[in-house]
């Protein structure tokens, strides 16, 4: 032998273990450049090899080894299924309630009754879509005439998630009431005039009021708007709006920097005023509560721990041992 390279003696030594695949990786290294360069070598490997038995294995053990591929590619196939179950099942429980009339019931009925007494009913009403966000206008029968909107966001399944709700006190038992929303994840800043009981409104008479927040402008305008059906929800763009009453809006000396109502009046088919008879003057009109979700980082924490788990299991079954 010189320096790395084997004698023919050697190597013809080594042969048998060589082609069992017995020998360490440096010396069959050294085995194959030598047969590479040695015809006669190479003439006693393939003597070797033709007189290599060949092994087969036993039709029952490969019967078994099949049997466990199979076993284990279905594994790693359910695996997949449930975890997408899963995780579709965890997103529909956020993303929950369909744009029905059932759905809309059923999303202001559970988001708002753990906040409220037993014995009040809440009823969904006039309703918009805009751009992936359901405002649904609702009330209640709790005594004060409360009323606001809940404002839902769409999911990728076609559903919505409800996201949060702002409920105020009106002394009108039915008619035309009045707000302003700000939906998040917008940059939208919206009032809205919504009708409930309108059977016998025929027109709402908005006398809508600015100014500045110093409270050194004050300015007032009023708008008749005509009512074609008893239950609608009217979104106005608040800029929009203050343009239409002849204002201009902004934070400068002459501009109007914010807008809002000083008196809703309900006229009858004559244009005479009724409000008087949808009101209730004992009760307190003034205050409101709004309440909120938590953003969705925790429902996107828990999918991302399923398909987690699930690739495990996938890459565990899917082993070559």
């Amino acid at each position: 032998m010189e320096g790395n390279k084997l004698d023919c003696c050697v190597v013809r030594d080594l042969l048998p273990a060589y082609l069992e695949d017995l020998t360490e990786e440096e010396t069959a290294r050294q085995v194959r450049d030598h047969l590479a360069g040695c015809a006669a070598c190479r003439a006693v490997e393939e003597a070797m090899e033709a007189r290599l038995p060949v092994r087969t294995a036993p039709r029952r053990a490969l019967g078994f080894l099949k049997r466990v591929r199979r076993t284990r590619l279905l594994a790693a196939a359910l695996t997949v299924i449930l975890t997408l179950w899963c995780m579709w099942w965890l997103y529909d429980r956020e993303f929950h309630y369909p744009n029905t009339q059932a759905g809309r019931q059923a999303a202001v009925e559970d988001y708002l009754s753990p906040f409220e007494s037993e014995d009040v009913v809440i009823r969904a009403g006039a309703w918009q879509e805009r751009e992936g966000h359901l405002l649904i206008f609702y009330r209640m029968e709790d005594g004060e005439n409360s009323h606001g909107v809940l404002h839902l966001i769409r999911g990728i399944n076609g559903k919505y998630r409800p996201c949060e709700a702002r409920t105020e006190r009106s002394a009108l038992r039915a008619g035309v009431y009045s707000g302003s929303l700000s939906p998040r994840g917008t940059d939208w800043r919206l009032r809205y005039l919504a009708g409930d009981g309108c059977r016998d409104i025929y027109a709402v008479q908005v006398t809508w009021w600015g100014g500045s927040y110093d409270g050194l402008q004050r300015r007032t305008a009023v708008r008749t708007y005509e009512i074609t059906q008893p239950e609608f929800l009217w979104l106005m763009e608040e800029e929009e709006l203050i343009r239409s009453l002849g204002w201009e809006p902004g934070m400068g000396e002459d501009q109007v920097q914010f807008l809002d109502v000083s008196e809703v009046r309900l006229l009858d088919r004559e244009g005479n005023d009724v409000t008087a008879q949808y009101s209730d003057g004992s009760l307190d009109s003034s205050g409101g509560s709004g309440i909120g979700s938590a953003e969705q980082f925790l429902l996107y924490w828990y999918l991302g721990i399923v398909g987690v788990l699930g690739i495990i299991l996938v890459r565990y079954f899917l082993r070559r041992d």
